[in-house]
């Protein structure tokens, strides 16, 4: 089996990921069996606005008031300089009528990032990257799960979410929120593995689904489990997303360069902000009238610290330097 990031054609506007539902027995339709998503407001698009038209190129997931945690494919083999002049996070359901469109302050990549080959069985590593808003999102993040992945776990309902194009052979549909239910069937020291076969509807990440998120639903929250990193190139047999639980220090480095803690309901802004959130590590002050904690009382256990919580695209903003060639 030949494994690739589905690269994008840079002489066209790029198509990013988005779980579709493709069913192998219906490659002629354009679209089969996908959900439009209007929920995972954490997930959004990253991408471009260019001449007033916007398009998307990956997706990512907001884990932090500010930072936004996707591949590092995305953003590896461009300048620094072309990502944060032109780069654009979309928050919403629509590239094209985004609810938030926001700038970025910096780009970061796994120190051990290998890339993916395309065409050979070598699926690369610690395919993880963070970007930094310029300032903080007016949505609630969704946090990373930091408990190791158990193989009696096997297999595991996840959810993912994403932007990207709903036909690995057309390049379709990008630019619009989908989500689509699949499961963890197996799993190494980098990757979440997921078969088609064993997914509703043959669901599968495909084309610029790349940095996206998988949820999973754990103790009355979604945690983020795992970013999209790389598939089959027709997107009907396997894919393979790489683990969060293994690079949480990682992770939590960022965090706290950002935000100068390793506390997630600090860097969320949870604390304070009207709801309480009654599994922080430290006491919500909005949980203190309605659960009768005194000030000075324990805190309350940490579930974000305890609980469990593309098909490689181009890297983004790969197509926007080809159609800025193209329009010249």
């Amino acid at each position: 089996m030949l494994w690739t990031r589905a690269l994008m054609d840079p002489t066209t506007v790029p198509a990013v990921i988005v779980p579709l539902l493709l069913s192998s027995a219906a490659l002629s339709n354009p679209i089969v069996n996908w959900e439009r998503e209007d929920g995972f407001e954490s997930a959004v698009s990253l991408g471009a606005e260019f001449h007033g038209e916007a398009f998307s190129a990956c997706s990512g997931n907001l884990i932090t008031s500010r930072i936004v945690l996707s591949a590092a494919h995305c953003s590896a083999d461009l300048p620094t300089s072309v990502l944060l002049d032109m780069g654009r996070v979309f928050f919403g359901d629509d590239v094209n009528d985004a609810d938030h469109v926001m700038e970025l302050e910096s780009v970061t990549v796994h120190p051990d990032y290998v890339a993916l080959e395309s065409g050979t069985s070598n699926t690369g590593e610690y395919d993880l990257g963070v970007i930094v808003l310029t300032e903080d999102a007016p949505i609630r993040p969704t946090p990373i799960r930091r408990e190791l992945w158990s193989r009696e776990e096997l297999p595991a309902d996840i959810v993912s979410v994403g932007f990207g194009t709903t036909n690995g052979a057309t390049g379709r549909g990008s630019g619009k929120k989908r989500s689509a239910d699949l499961t963890v069937d197996d799993m190494d020291r980098m990757f979440l593995y997921s078969h088609s076969d064993t997914n509703p509807d043959n669901a599968q990440i495909c084309s610029g689904d790349s940095g996206g998120p998988q949820f999973q639903w754990w103790e009355d929250q979604w945690f983020q489990v795992a970013v999209h990193s790389w598939g089959d190139g027709d997107c009907e047999v396997l894919s393979g997303s790489t683990r969060v639980d293994k690079n949480e220090e990682w992770i939590l480095d960022q965090i706290e360069e950002t935000h100068g803690t390793r506390d997630w309901c600090d860097a969320a802004g949870l604390y304070g902000d009207g709801a309480c959130d009654d599994f922080c590590e430290e006491v919500d002050p909005d949980c203190i009238e309605d659960t009768g904690v005194e000030d000075g009382g324990a805190g309350l256990g940490c579930g974000c610290a305890q609980a469990p919580g593309p098909i490689q695209s181009a890297p983004w903003l790969l197509a926007l330097l080809g159609l800025v060639r193209r329009r010249r």
